[in-house]
């Protein structure tokens, strides 16, 4: 079997195999930054100066010491290697401020022997630092602008201090970037597998698991912490005029905590040393130290929102933490990361602007260099993709959303790269950062093409789309090449390439999955070719036999099928299939609704289709359910599907084909009880999923509402608004009533209560529903029940 976690895993080594390297790491992890400062401090106070082998371009016949005297001391003097390790004033004067300077630091004579060999002579072995040492200690000292080393003299004092300060306090400042965003990566990563440790332990100590929730603490923190919104209750119905989603108090305090987790490590730390041979101004200095540190915590936090973006995010399945939740943090980071690459900018601005360093007026000069402009790109294409990531934009034009969103992100790597690489190299591993979001996000994308090609059958991957009457909802049935894994509260996505969009996926929840143990066999007739030629249009004609689930859950066709009097082609389906409910909204799948919903077509048409599998439905997610002696299942108009799969579920393993199978190893193995309360505004979808999903569903209690009544039935009633009525004369062959009107969330909750049992409570809805059957639920909480909540929303 093929899992999520296993997909990632490969993906992510096979990005990442070429990173390690030697010349790869970060600086204190594989690369040491100024490792022996002061050797490197007498170097850096001594390379700068002419010696008499220097030779200067155009002069190569004028001896060294003769320049000044022509006149020609602006001209700029070559200094090889060779000539340095030649030059007995050099080596010599290298020599003796290496001892004096490095050996008051602790430094043993091997060790300044290295240093030497490193510093002074490009690493050779010869000369050697023992021969070089002077006989007797220079008593000169080198002036302050000396531009010559003719003599074997002493490091100027002054200059000596302020170049090693200066190296000391650069270096420092560059591994406290470092240390502190290995600190960000390890208490993100940390907290995550935390309580994934928390959960596999409660799933070996149910007994344990089960007193600590009852426990007055654990209600006390249900109760005020983890259940509720985090003003009111207000949290997955979105905020007037679509602002946004409020995350629950929880998740508010993650939220909370990592934002000021960033804020002190971009704001802490920070010295300066003065009189400084890199930065002439403190503000200048100051101002290199803060955007390094918020541009290194700007890719740290880029990587950690490209990993929770992923539909592959191995933490996920480790966490039991939704999707929806992980896009809620993935929108943190991706926030977190903008506004510290805004300050990276800005202060690089003041930097360079300063008057410490060359002024406001050649800044469009150093603006045009290609690393600062590429640096630009990249900030304005990560604050354009923050702004158009807020909801009205994701809700109104998704796909669009989506497109601009990854060319955004993507212009925004690059941008990094060219500002960062071609300037610096990988000499401070700046680049490492990138690696990591390169590897996340390619990964991610390389899970999902495995996915594909696992699950699907290649250039036969086929699904049969059918409309419900009376509705804007369509049935899809998909024939994958396997379904191992499947099961109650994932979802897949589906690609359909006939539909013109290669590249589209959209999610849906898994309503019910079958084996068939005989072919299913489809006579299919061509149709005339629609306006939209990228529809594969045939109408079916269903010849045999019904699916079965390995155990008695049966489910049985009820699409109204249209006879066509024209020749007919048989296509045949073995094997597996799972089933979606769709409703069209727009692009897609208002295609398929307009296309079946012609009258000179039929009602159910063959097109191609490829799944990347199944996602969701960790037990991490579901572990109330374990210790749930009832289950409650509350779900609003489409949110049917999510709880489907739970009913299928809880019937296999009550049956007598399931006892074995699906009881000693089902989520819902101490169930006693399962309710489903559904509402929905259609009648022909509640009489279609009744059919269809629930006609051999023992055991489970069954509750419909429906909100979308005919108007006749509407007037002939006298009631008020939150009344109800029950429906009869219109719902063919529903053999129980469907109350008109509302569902009362908090009767229906109260209902499945019974003193001294754990009810786990199911929710997938509108938002507002959700919110409320929250609400119910820490109202139970407060009167001393022992109530969990599972909430499903795809608040995308």
């Amino acid at each position: 079997m093929i899992s999520t976690s296993a997909l990632f895993v490969v993906a992510v080594l096979l990005q990442i195999q070429d990173v390690i390297g030697a010349e790869n790491g970060i600086i204190g992890f594989g690369i040491p930054l100024y490792q022996d400062s002061c050797c490197l401090a007498c170097h850096e106070s001594l390379s700068s100066l002419y010696l008499g082998c220097t030779t200067f371009p155009g002069h190569h016949d004028m001896p060294g010491m003769n320049m000044k005297m022509a006149g020609m001391e602006g001209m700029m003097g070559m200094t090889s290697e060779e000539c340095r390790t030649s030059n007995m004033p050099w080596l010599q004067t290298m020599a003796y401020c290496i001892q004096q300077a490095c050996g008051a630091h602790g430094y043993t004579v091997e060790q300044q022997a290295k240093c030497f060999s490193m510093h002074a002579v490009a690493g050779a072995s010869e000369p050697a630092f023992h021969d070089c040492l002077p006989d007797t200690a220079p008593t000169v000292e080198l002036p302050p602008d000396a531009e010559w080393l003719n003599i074997t003299s002493r490091v100027n004092r002054d200059l000596y201090h302020s170049t090693h300060g200066t190296l000391e306090e650069f270096a420092r400042s560059e591994y406290i970037h470092t240390r502190y965003s290995l600190i960000l990566y390890l208490i993100v990563i940390g907290v995550c597998l935390a309580w994934g440790i928390k959960i596999q332990l409660a799933g070996v100590f149910p007994g344990i698991y089960r007193r600590l929730r009852t426990s007055t603490l654990g209600l006390s923190l249900q109760q005020h912490i983890s259940l509720p919104a985090l003003f009111g209750s207000r949290r997955l119905e979105p905020l007037p005029a679509n602002l946004g989603y409020v995350p629950g108090r929880a998740l508010s305090i993650s939220i909370s905590i990592y934002i000021i987790l960033n804020v002190v490590f971009s704001s802490i730390s920070f010295r300066s040393f003065q009189p400084n041979v890199y930065f002439p101004s403190q503000q200048f200095e100051l101002c290199e130290y803060v955007g390094n540190r918020t541009g290194i915590l700007s890719l740290v936090n880029l990587s950690i929102a490209i990993l929770f973006a992923g539909r592959n995010n191995l933490l996920i399945a480790i966490t039991g933490w939704s999707q929806t939740t992980f896009l809620t943090l993935h929108r943190w980071a991706a926030r977190v990361a903008t506004v510290q690459a805004i300050v990276h900018s800005i202060a690089y601005t003041i930097a360079y602007v300063d008057p410490g360093y060359e002024g406001a007026t050649p800044y469009p000069v150093k603006a045009a260099e290609p690393f600062y402009w590429w640096g630009i790109i990249g900030t304005i294409a990560l604050s354009l993709a923050m702004a158009f990531a807020v909801l009205p934009i994701r809700i109104t034009l998704y796909e669009l959303f989506l497109i601009v969103h990854i060319v955004l992100i993507i212009l925004s790597l690059i941008a990094c790269w060219y500002h960062l690489v071609p300037h610096f190299g990988y000499v401070y591993g700046y680049q490492v950062w990138l690696y990591i979001c390169f590897a996340f996000w390619s990964a991610d994308r390389l899970a999902r093409l495995a996915r594909i090609a696992y699950y699907n059958c290649p250039g036969d991957a086929k699904a049969i789309v059918e409309a419900i009457p009376g509705c804007n909802i369509l049935q899809v049935t998909v024939f994958p090449r396997v379904i191992r894994g499947i099961g109650p509260g994932q979802h897949t996505f589906v690609y359909f390439p006939g539909l013109g969009k290669l590249w589209e996926s959209h999610p849906f929840s898994i309503a019910a999955w079958e084996t068939h143990q005989t072919s299913l066999r489809f006579a299919s007739s061509s149709l005339s070719t629609s306006k939209d030629n990228n529809v594969y249009s045939a109408a079916k004609e269903l010849e045999t036999v019904s699916p079965v689930t390995g155990s008695n859950y049966q489910v049985k066709s009820a699409a109204t099928l249209h006879q066509e009097s024209v020749p007919h082609e048989s296509q045949t389906y073995n094997g597996v299939s799972f089933r979606l409910l769709i409703r069209a909204h727009s692009g897609m799948t208002a295609t398929l609704h307009r296309h079946l919903s012609s009258p000179s077509t039929s009602s159910r048409v063959e097109v191609s289709a490829y799944t990347e599998g199944f996602y969701a439905g960790h037990h991490a997610t579901f572990q109330p359910l374990f210790t749930a002696d009832t289950v409650l299942c509350l779900v609003g108009g489409l949110g049917i599907t999510h709880a489907l799969g739970f009913v299928q579920e809880y019937v296999s393993g009550m049956s007598p084909e399931g006892e074995a199978a699906g009881k000693s190893r089902g989520m819902m193995r101490r169930a006693k009880r399962f309710i489903l309360a559904w509402s929905a505004k259609e009648i022909t979808f509640i009489d279609h999923v009744r059919k269809n999903f629930l006609t051999n569903a023992q055991g489970v209690e069954s509750s419909f509402w429906c909100t979308g009544f005919p108007e006749s039935v509407g007037n002939k009633s006298d009631s008020s608004k939150g009344e109800t009525r029950e429906v009869e004369d219109f719902a063919p062959a529903i053999d129980a009533a469907v109350t008109v009107g509302r569902m009362h969330i908090a009767s229906v909750v109260r209902s499945s209560l019974e003193a001294g049992r754990q009810t786990t409570v199911i929710v997938c809805g509108p938002g507002q529903m959700a919110d409320e059957a929250r609400k119910q639920v820490i109202n139970c909480v407060k009167d001393g029940f022992s109530i969990d909540l599972v909430e499903e929303a795809f608040a995308w």
